[in-house]
């Protein structure tokens, strides 16, 4: 497909491994994307709309508009990339929040949201204008009066987990100007590249480079978020900028098989183990091995669904040596044995 192509050649640069300073900040990009698969994540793109002024909707997400990913979602993230113009967006009676050409708004709790041409206006609900396209591709919105054009893309996460603590983390709007990041070449591109190119096919919206786009643009702001923060309302999201705590990361999650100790995790950081276990614990709300066991059994639910995998090489990959401390360590956190959870899903 042209559009998975042209978006995989965009990404594929996205990450300099040499030595450097840039490194280091990659590497904590790196670091979040594999918290978010860990995580069950999925996205994808659901509607193409512009809008002329006047306008006002009020939008949420349904499980109807990611039924082609997944089965049994229980959350939601809804994201509105606006790729010209200007929309004012608000959760319940709260002030509408302004974003611009080139900024993201997420609503990660998938609030009813209103978004409007101005901070007023009588909103009607979008489902009452999405059309299908002629062309068989993305669903759109063309409404509104003669004045100003606003064109958005609207996409979503969705995960099938019931509790997501990054997602209980996040305010209920959050907004970032993505052109402001490390990545914002080829994030700006890939997303105008989709704007021009989910038109022309159906199958363009739930593509894995399309759902790929959602994840990162989410990481984006994500990442944006926690810099923004003051230092005491960090919580976990303090390991993906503390230096020490990032490093460990970084490695832990592209080896995440490996017999880790901490000892070996404090190597990594370049701390001792007195004060890296004092700074990872604080960071991230939990001692390193407890968040080890924890990483290594959200990735083997991944490995599970795939299906192609017996639980033994399963929980290999995941860095257990027996079936049987796998099978426990999972019946323990999710209340199944690894085998029947994933016959359930």
């Amino acid at each position: 497909m042209k559009l998975a192509a042209g978006l995989n050649d965009r990404a594929a640069g996205r990450v300099d491994r040499s030595a450097g300073g840039r490194n280091g900040c990659c590497a904590l990009k790196d670091t979040l994307s594999e918290i978010l698969r860990g995580l069950r994540l999925k996205g994808g793109i659901f509607l193409d709309a512009r809008f002329t002024a006047p306008w006002c909707v009020i939008s949420h997400i349904t499980p109807e508009d990611c039924r082609d990913l997944l089965k049994d979602p229980h959350d939601f993230v809804c994201l509105h990339y606006v790729v010209s113009g200007r929309v004012y967006v608000g959760v319940g009676d709260g002030e509408r929040m302004e974003v611009n050409e080139g900024e993201l708004v997420l609503v990660p709790r998938n609030d009813a949201h209103v978004m409007s041409s101005d901070t007023g206006g009588r909103p009607i609900n979008h489902r009452q204008l999405v059309e299908t396209s002629p062309e068989g591709g993305l669903a759109r919105i063309v409404y509104g009066g003669e004045g100003p054009l606003t064109h958005l893309i609207c996409g979503f996460l969705a995960t099938e987990d019931r509790h997501n603590s990054l997602l209980a983390s996040l305010p209920r709007l959050l907004k970032v100007n993505i052109t402001e990041g490390v990545s914002r070449d080829w994030v700006e591109s890939s997303v105008r590249f989709v704007a021009q190119e989910l038109g022309r096919s159906e199958e363009a919206s739930t593509s894995p480079a399309v759902g790929r786009l959602s994840e990162l643009l989410f990481a984006e702001a994500v990442r944006s978020y926690a810099a923004g923060l003051p230092e005491e309302e960090k919580g976990w999201l303090k390991g993906l900028d503390d230096q020490y705590v990032g490093r460990a990361l970084a490695a832990l999650h592209d080896r995440l098989c490996e017999d880790w100790t901490v000892e070996a995790l404090a190597d990594e950081a370049g701390l001792s183990r007195s004060a890296f276990v004092e700074r990872f614990t604080e960071a991230m709300g939990l001692p390193p091995m407890k968040y080890i066991t924890l990483s290594r059994l959200q990735q083997s639910k991944q490995l599970l669904l795939d299906g192609r995998l017996a639980v033994a090489q399963v929980a290999a990959k995941v860095g257990y040596e027996a079936e049987e401390a796998f099978a426990r360590a999972f019946k323990r956190e999710f209340g199944l044995p690894p085998a029947r959870w994933r016959d359930l899903q």
